[in-house]
């Protein structure tokens, strides 16, 4: 199903996807037409005829994460997502956000651009002393105790990829919203997500899990095409956000022309109104429900369960190498897809680049303090998990 290198063990396909072959012929297909008469993107977007390919594509990530299609705003990635929340939030300089010293470059630099332009405060806060020993009632009390008056909005991550540390959004958003008791809007704090490394490995609708705004890379763990991503948010938090750049989001393309057209203002905010900014890789785009088809052929449950297995098989193996210590927790309600650990007397880099002579691909957490990752996916097997911890065990010795 996936084009990958077969003299390869592949345990880093977190990080990029690899086109199955279903999302290839989808691709393909709407390629072709594209190539055959640029027209076609027009007429699709205002004709019946054409299927409405656009909405089909926000409907498929509206299902998968269990809200509404017009909750849905298309972006290329996390990243741009999590910019388009941040810069668009409608916030004072007396206000602030908080977030966590364990998010990603993304995640920070997007929330700190923002700040500069409101002038509003940003405060980080460690979750936990030491990753493995975290504990979910900690986490959700350090937040708790850490939000203020002027806190407008907490930022953190699904599953962390600096730990491999799955964070209890339900727990988190209970805390949010007893913070939130007594507010006005202008005052809400609203608890935004980054969810890469959860969703589509995750059997969660996170749309009722309590967060207000989710932001996801699409081309992980979902397999859609490269360059797809979303930023899901509730119905009543997207008022909340102003629009950061002019969207084609062809649904609600009639009403921000017609505004600029007629020089009004807009409408409260919808997901719409904030993105897709301009013309994209539209092939790409279209072929996303095609990975949400294959997700639900084999069962989201079936696939959840299957990486819980594999990365639940490579955390106990790791955890008996002597000289090897394992940061991500093995309680499976604290931990996904992504196992960080090291080596005593060996660099993160020299590790993954030892187990690449191998011809294992694992990889490196790009933060500060970085740690070597092993990830396995719906493409691994039993043995692949085997063929790593014998090699790991083989370094360490």
């Amino acid at each position: 199903m996936f084009p990958l290198a077969p003299d390869w063990t592949h345990l880093s396909s977190f990080l990029f996807v690899s086109h199955p072959k279903p999302v290839a012929d989808a691709i393909d297909h709407f390629r072709k037409k594209l190539d055959s008469d640029a027209m076609w993107i027009e007429i699709q977007a205002f004709s019946d005829t054409e299927g409405h390919p656009f909405t089909v594509a926000k409907q498929a990530l509206a299902n998968y994460v269990g809200g509404a299609g017009s909750e849905i705003c298309l972006t290329a990635n996390t990243t741009t997502a999590l910019a388009m929340a941040y810069h668009g939030l409608r916030i004072r300089p007396d206000q602030e956000i908080l977030t966590t010293e364990h998010d990603h470059y993304s995640h920070h630099e997007s929330i700190r651009y923002a700040a500069a332009r409101s002038g509003c405060g940003v405060r980080y806060i460690a979750l936990f002393d030491a990753p493995a020993r975290a504990d979910a009632a900690e986490i959700a009390d350090r937040i708790a105790r850490a939000i203020t008056p002027k806190t407008r909005a907490v930022g953190v991550t699904w599953v962390q990829s600096s730990t491999g540390i799955k964070l209890p959004l339900e727990r988190i958003a209970e805390v949010v919203a007893r913070a939130n008791r007594g507010r006005v809007a202008a005052d809400r704090c609203l608890l935004i997500v980054d969810g890469v490394h959860g969703f589509a490995n995750q059997d969660v609708d996170v749309a009722h899990t309590g967060v207000d705004f989710f932001a996801s890379g699409a081309h992980k763990w979902l397999f859609a095409p490269r360059g797809t991503g979303f930023l899901w948010g509730k119905a009543d938090a997207w008022p909340e956000l102003r629009p950061t750049i002019p969207s084609f989001d062809w649904e609600t393309i009639n009403t921000t022309f017609g505004v600029w057209a007629d020089r009004k203002d807009l409408p409260p905010t919808q997901a719409g109104f904030v993105s897709p900014g301009g013309f994209v890789a539209y092939e790409h785009v279209f072929a996303i429900p095609a990975a949400v088809e294959l997700h639900r052929t084999i069962g989201r449950d079936k696939i959840a369960a299957r990486i819980a297995e594999l990365n639940a098989a490579f955390r106990e193996g790791a955890a008996k190498i002597p000289g090897l210590t394992l940061h991500t927790p093995c309680d499976p309600a604290l931990s996904g897809g992504i196992s960080c650990f090291e080596l005593r007397g060996m660099p993160p880099g020299q590790v993954v680049a030892r187990l690449a002579e191998k011809r294992i691909r694992t990889t490196t957490s790009p933060y500060k303090v970085s740690y070597a990752r092993v990830s396995a996916g719906i493409m691994n097997k039993p043995e692949e998990v085997e063929l790593v911890l014998r090699e790991i065990r083989a370094l360490a010795a």
